[in-house]
């Protein structure tokens, strides 16, 4: 079934985020989970004095799988972004979470928060999770405060949120600013994951460094689709040059010079 990209855009001009029930197949999804099961089994919890125990997100996934390259280049999931932040933009961070009974939910924040930039002013970011098992109330389910993307000022922490639930395969989105948190895990037994990937306007730096995050070799593999997003490209007039190309020009010119002199 195809995207209602202007129903979902609506909703994240109106509430701050929107969700797509039907993002992924059961196909995909089980795919998902196959690839990613070695990343998820290595995802344990913390206790820190401010928070108890919370969840050890995993980062940098680009670097450790290939298992999530399918989504990212995913023509629907880019549209949806793009009707957000326009045509250029990039990939700021892939993680994996993993919620685990007992784990106490997040701090309320705001996506955003990096950039200094006065507010009320255009979206910068676009988040997303896809649902790779149901997100519940009890099983940590994100929790936001619809409309809190157009506030000048902070919410207040123990503000009322909404609860996020949705379907095995689903795709959440939010605008950066929007505040919103991670919500704990009261189940007894059951995991909830996840894929977040994360994306931003190409001319702001990225919350991952996705240059020294993903090794060389790596990245000269992959298609040019998803070596641009993660941002080797030009942008902006001209933004990220090396010697006025692409970088990974660079990258590969290098890569070709250490395998001579080796």
């Amino acid at each position: 079934m195809p995207i209602d990209i202007d129903g979902a855009v609506r909703r994240i001009t109106e509430d701050g985020y929107a969700v797509v029930p039907d993002f992924l197949d059961d196909q995909t999804v089980e795919r998902l989970r196959r690839g990613l099961a070695p990343v998820f089994d290595a995802i344990g919890s913390r206790m820190t004095d401010d928070h108890g125990q919370q969840t050890i997100h995993t980062h940098n996934l680009l670097a450790k799988t290939r298992a999530v390259d399918e989504v990212l280049v995913d023509e629907g999931l880019l549209a949806l972004i793009e009707a957000v932040l326009g045509p250029d933009f990039q990939l700021s961070g892939v993680a994996a979470m993993r919620p685990a009974p007992g784990d106490r939910r997040q701090r309320m924040h705001q996506d955003d928060g990096h950039y200094p930039i006065p507010r009320p002013h255009p979206p910068l970011i676009v988040n997303t999770l896809i649902a790779l098992d149901p997100f519940t109330a009890e099983n940590g389910a994100t929790e936001v405060v619809p409309g809190s993307h157009r506030r000048v000022d902070r919410v207040d922490p123990d503000m009322p949120t909404v609860s996020v639930e949705m379907p095995l395969g689903a795709l959440l989105l939010w605008e950066g600013a929007l505040w919103h948190r991670g919500g704990g895990n009261s189940t007894a037994n059951e995991y909830r994951r996840s894929i977040n990937l994360n994306f931003n306007l190409a001319w702001l730096k990225q919350r991952e460094n996705q240059f020294i995050g993903v090794p060389w070799d790596v990245v000269v593999e992959m298609p040019a689709k998803l070596q641009a997003l993660i941002g080797y490209k030009l942008t902006n007039f001209g933004l990220g040059t090396v010697d006025y190309r692409n970088p990974i020009e660079t990258v590969k010119r290098r890569l070709v010079e250490a395998s001579e002199v080796s």
